[in-house]
């Protein structure tokens, strides 16, 4: 795919409803809402934008002449539901357009491989980031301003009650399936351990990229270039995460940070790791404290004999379990899992579905007291002893409660939006042209 049309299908996609094309002399019009003109070329061009994100196949006229109806009905439906704010006179602060714009910019970085692709596709577009933000800005909000609207008009006046609830449970019973078989399971990690060498190498690197940094030159820059993460081509952007989404050896240093301070590196089990935090969001009455932050990472590569002496020593320490040995002592004493090291291993109750497919039926199929064989994954082999189960069985309403309230609180406002839209569509004056 060419650059300039991988920007603007990306760019379509994040904002939803497109951006508008730079005006053309004699284009003809498609509609008109009260007095804004919603051009066929801004149909048509988000119609092809539209085909790429849904893989429409653009020589099925069919299909495309659906597509293309439906673009020109949200394009009909965003100006109705702007017109419908604007009455009311329903505003967003620009410093929070530009934050979620700064969000959403990040978010397209990331889907580029590099920040060079990045910058060569905003070239072929003939445009530049300052550009694009500018564009971004203007359609978020909208977007936002859109967002206010419906939850001031309609979510705010839907709501769920438990005999509702209770009714969708009893009506809809046969078709919800069964609760999961739960296995309480245990485990012990026996990494993948490089040698000293390896790790003596990689902590100088790591030493050297921070080095970098410290002196001046731009974190992403840095992260973009070197890192061994993923995350390298969004500039090491992590997002937003709270305590517990990632491993405690990260979260310890990460959450004692200062913004825009930066750590020394740090040793977890995926190598080392160099971390910024660039937002610190306090706890509320309904959310514990996050952060949002960045890192560059030096991974720390296991070779075939690392990975060879760690199977050998999961055998080994299977044996000792099958003569015998305590498996939480094990567990304390050998696994490189330390967030579940300190209590004997424990992972808790696990829904069979969730377990990789190529362990679902070997570990549903353990007794209970008995030890798995080991099991290589992308840290190392896993040793798991089942603890307990719990059969499939029908939902009774009390699991599912909180699941159904949501569900039927999206249906009853699907059907709520669409009679106040249906009405306040009446009051502006709609004109299609095709």
């Amino acid at each position: 795919m060419r650059r300039w049309l991988q920007l603007a299908v990306l760019v379509g996609s994040v904002l939803g409803w497109g951006l508008p094309a730079a005006p053309r002399a004699a284009e003809r019009i498609a509609a008109i809402v009260n007095k804004e003109v919603i051009l066929e070329s801004d149909v048509d061009e988000q119609s092809r934008e539209a085909a790429a994100r849904t893989r429409v196949d653009p020589a099925d006229s069919v299909a495309m002449a659906k597509l293309r109806r439906e673009v020109l009905g949200q394009l009909v439906e965003r100006q109705v539901l702007l017109v419908e704010a604007a009455r009311l006179a329903i505003t967003v602060p620009s410093e929070e357009v530009a934050q979620e714009t700064d969000r959403q910019i990040q978010a397209l970085k990331q889907r580029f491989p590099s920040q060079l692709e990045f910058q060569a596709a905003l070239a072929q577009e003939r445009t530049t980031e300052a550009e694009l933000r500018k564009r971004y800005a203007d359609g978020i909000r909208d977007q936002m301003t859109i967002q206010r609207l419906v939850g001031r008009e309609v979510q705010s006046k839907t709501t769920v009650t438990d005999g509702e609830i209770r009714a969708y449970f009893e009506s809809h019973r046969d078709s919800l399936g069964k609760r999961p078989e739960l296995l309480r399971l245990a485990h012990i990690l026996i990494a993948f351990e490089p040698d000293t060498v390896q790790v003596r190498r990689a902590r100088m690197r790591a030493d050297s990229l921070r080095a970098m940094v410290v002196k001046g030159r731009p974190f992403e820059q840095v992260a973009a270039e070197f890192s061994d993460d993923p995350s390298a081509k969004g500039g090491g952007e992590l997002g937003a995460f709270g305590k517990g989404d990632m491993v405690p050896e990260f979260e310890m240093v990460a959450f004692s940070l200062k913004p825009m301070e930066i750590s020394q590196p740090v040793r977890t089990r995926f190598g080392y790791h160099i971390i910024q935090v660039l937002e610190r969001q306090a706890a509320t009455d309904s959310t514990d404290e996050r952060i949002r932050a960045r890192h560059i990472m030096v991974q720390i590569k296991p070779s075939e004999i690392d990975e060879e002496r760690a199977r050998k020593k999961a055998f080994a320490v299977r044996d000792s379990l099958l003569k015998g040995a305590d498996f939480a002592a094990i567990a304390r004493r050998y696994s490189a899992d330390s967030a579940t090291k300190d209590s004997g291993g424990v992972l808790g109750d696990i829904p069979v579905p969730s377990l990789p497919p190529n362990m679902q039926e070997a570990l549903s199929g353990l007794s209970i007291g008995e030890v798995s064989v080991p099991f290589k994954r992308e840290a190392g082999y896993h040793l798991f002893k089942c603890l307990g189960r719990t059969p499939a069985t029908d939902y009774v309403f009390a699991d599912i409660k909180e699941e159904l309230r949501q569900l039927v609180l999206n249906q009853k406002l699907e059907e709520a939006y669409r009679r106040w839209y249906e009405r306040i569509r009446k009051t502006v004056n709609v004109e299609m042209k095709n």
